[in-house]
């Protein structure tokens, strides 16, 4: 009798303890919990910078925080919320964080390789349809770091063929009241020395004011090559009466190269 007493008290004791560590549906998974707070602590080291030359721009960080927020399609009280369960769980946080820690070690590592780089894209990859992206894919637009206004320049090489399409694609999690996003790409040819750059089909942008995916398409001309891509993301005032601006995050850019189909 005593041994059955004893294997029903371990049974109900096991049942108790996985009861606990039982994630409630309301709590954020880990794989998300992981990639969020991966995003909230890159954050927070801009957060610190900005703070060091201003104490007192406390909408900043807000502003930051909501951006990141945003991103994740995640609630402050969902985050807060899970951060608690989490919390409570140690095993399982400390499992997280580990996996956060290789995430910022392995992004430091990549953007430090692509700021070597500067803004030289290189030659591009051959192919039908590639990316041509080779910057970090993830970028705060902030005034006060000057880089509210930003334009990247690729120049055409051999991989490139007349006719091809180009795509810039971003996501703009959350934009602040009273500014707007303008992004705008363009297919650029030399004409002369004297005369310099023309576009070579217009150029194809967008306004953005809110949580907005967008792909902007440039068509090259089938019978002359282009010399120059450009793209540029401008974080403007849209209102008057707003001071100064806030900062935007921008994600998911890419920018890809499709050749052509030649008919049959």
């Amino acid at each position: 009798m005593r041994k059955i007493e004893t294997l029903a008290n371990a049974l109900i004791l096991t049942l108790l303890l996985t009861a606990c560590q039982t994630r409630p549906d309301y709590v954020i998974d880990e794989e998300r919990m992981t990639d969020l707070l991966t995003d909230v602590h890159m954050a927070e080291g801009l957060i610190d910078v900005q703070q060091r030359h201003n104490r007192d721009d406390v909408d900043y960080g807000q502003q930051v925080m909501a951006a990141v927020l945003m991103k994740h399609n995640v609630s402050k009280a969902d985050y807060d919320t899970s951060l608690v369960w989490y919390s409570q769980h140690l095993t399982t946080l400390n499992r997280i964080y580990r996996h956060v820690n290789d995430n910022l070690k392995d992004r430091e590592q990549e953007w430090m390789a692509l700021a070597d780089e500067a803004d030289d894209f290189g030659l591009s990859p051959a192919g039908d349809s590639v990316s041509l992206w080779r910057q970090p894919p993830y970028l705060v637009m902030d005034e006060a770091h000057l880089t509210h206004f930003r334009t990247w320049t690729l120049a055409t090489d051999s991989n490139f063929h007349k006719g091809d399409t180009v795509r810039w694609l971003l996501h703009v999690g959350h934009v602040p009241e009273g500014e707007a996003v303008i992004a705008s790409l363009a297919l650029l040819q030399r004409e002369s020395r004297q005369s310099g750059w023309i576009v070579a089909d217009g150029t194809s942008s967008a306004r953005l004011t809110s949580d907005t995916s967008v792909t902007l398409t440039c068509i090259g001309p089938e019978n002359e090559e282009i010399t120059q891509v450009n793209a540029t993301l401008h974080l403007m005032k849209t209102a008057p009466s707003a001071k100064k601006l806030m900062p935007c995050v921008v994600d998911s850019l890419d920018l890809v190269r499709i050749h052509r189909k030649n008919e049959p």
